[in-house]
């Protein structure tokens, strides 16, 4: 991971939290009030290697009931164990990611009082996506940051595997984390998914004190801000990074860097 961490502001961090649909029973819904509802089975269409369209209808008594409480589970697995929750509003339609090749199970929910409920499901599988263009992208890259390549690090990418154009870039900052991103073959761009984790200081140096390390894009004043990390390649698999902003935990804000990675 990075050699030199110095002086540093300090910044707040945004908690996200994740809530599940078996906690969304709030005190707010008035338990004895009961409701025959019916949940026919999510409809699933326009399926692509991408994406698919989801939606859903509510048959019955859902008068004073909160849309908010409603919604879709997606999973891979037909037993729901690796399931995402999607907030989808009765009657409305949502384009969703996915994968190629791929499997998948949709059930809605609704719910009723202190309970709960779920239609049936709905199965479908994605078509193969087309051939990864720029597969001369994969493999070991050496890698230098902030133009000095005096100090070079092992770096790797790989296909996410059933996807067009989607890539795993592993060990940056030596940091042995997996993150991911979109791959534009016309720009020649590399797009990082947002807030990537690059690794954990306090386990390289656990005096520290400090944690985990987290990437944001640059403004044009050099600022942090909520844009995705873009960088470039060119034909022979060469990639720059020309400017992202670093934060790391129980710290805050660090400085602006860079990475270049040249393809062995």
């Amino acid at each position: 991971m990075k050699r030199h961490i110095f002086s540093m502001a300090a910044a707040a961090m945004v908690a996200l939290a994740f809530v599940g649909c078996e906690d969304l029973v709030k005190d707010d819904i008035d338990a004895k009030y009961t409701h025959d509802v019916n949940l026919p089975a999510p409809e699933c269409t326009d399926v692509t290697f991408e994406s698919v369209t989801v939606s859903y209808e509510i048959d019955g008594d859902t008068a004073g009931l909160s849309q908010m409480y409603s919604g879709i589970l997606f999973a891979t697995k037909e037993d729901f164990s690796d399931k995402q929750e999607f907030v989808v509003k009765p009657g409305e339609m949502k384009t969703l990611n996915v994968s190629g090749s791929t499997d998948y199970y949709a059930k809605s929910y609704f719910v009723v009082g202190t309970e709960v409920k779920y239609s049936e499901v709905t199965k479908f599988t994605t078509p193969a996506p087309p051939p990864f263009k720029d597969d001369y992208l994969f493999g070991a890259y050496a890698a230098f940051d902030d133009g000095d390549d005096s100090y070079q690090y092992p770096m790797e990418i790989s296909w996410v595997e059933n996807t067009y154009n989607r890539i795993n870039i592993y060990n940056w900052w030596g940091g042995e984390q997996t993150v991911t991103a979109t791959v534009d073959f016309e720009k020649k761009q590399i797009i990082v998914d947002y807030e990537p984790a690059i690794g954990n200081y306090g386990e390289l140096d656990p005096d520290s004190g400090l944690g985990w390390v987290y990437f944001y894009g640059l403004d044009e004043n050099g600022e942090p801000t909520e844009d995705l990390i873009v960088g470039t390649y060119d034909d022979e698999g060469n990639i720059s990074f020309p400017g992202y902003f670093i934060y790391i935990e129980e710290l805050g804000w660090y400085q602006p860097g860079s990475t270049d990675m040249i393809k062995q």
